[in-house]
């Protein structure tokens, strides 16, 4: 991490990410009341957080289920170096994958997949097992989903 960054990882920068990861829609000024700062200043502060990609993004969070997508599955895929580019390639144009993770250890890639029914789980496997060996498990429940730092 560089000292740009590290500046702006202090305790009021941490405090501003938390507010933001609770509810990323938090009026500036509210922010504002809970790390003693004027909302300007957070935008300021929000701003260069930004500038230095630390902040990504604003994202709406979605449940799968609720679109129909209630079969979730992580799926290891085994496949020789040369397939990468192809794999990385399908995964970013397959909906269904929401995450695809070049990995360590005995596979190469591993993805997170919500599909409406086993049936598509079993046809998105089978598009990746043109590439390689797969392993799928299927998610029973989430007793733990973070989506702060």
């Amino acid at each position: 991490m560089d000292l740009h960054v590290e500046k702006l990882l202090d305790r009021i920068g941490l405090k501003i990410l938390a507010a933001l990861q609770e509810n990323a829609r938090m009026p500036l000024s509210r922010i504002g009341e809970k790390v003693g700062l004027s909302a300007p200043a957070v935008a300021e502060r929000v701003k260069k957080l930004e500038e230095a990609g630390v902040i990504k993004g604003y994202h709406a969070r979605i449940d799968p289920a609720a679109m129909g997508r209630s079969v979730s599955a992580f799926i290891h895929l085994v496949t020789d170096s040369r397939h990468y580019p192809a794999v990385k390639s399908l995964a970013a144009d397959m909906p269904q994958i929401s995450s695809c993770h070049h990995i360590s250890g005995d596979a190469s890639f591993i993805m997170h997949v919500c599909v409406d029914d086993v049936s598509a789980l079993e046809s998105v496997v089978g598009r990746l097992s043109s590439f390689g060996q797969t392993r799928t498990a299927i998610v029973l429940s989430t007793p733990v989903d973070k989506t702060t730092m």
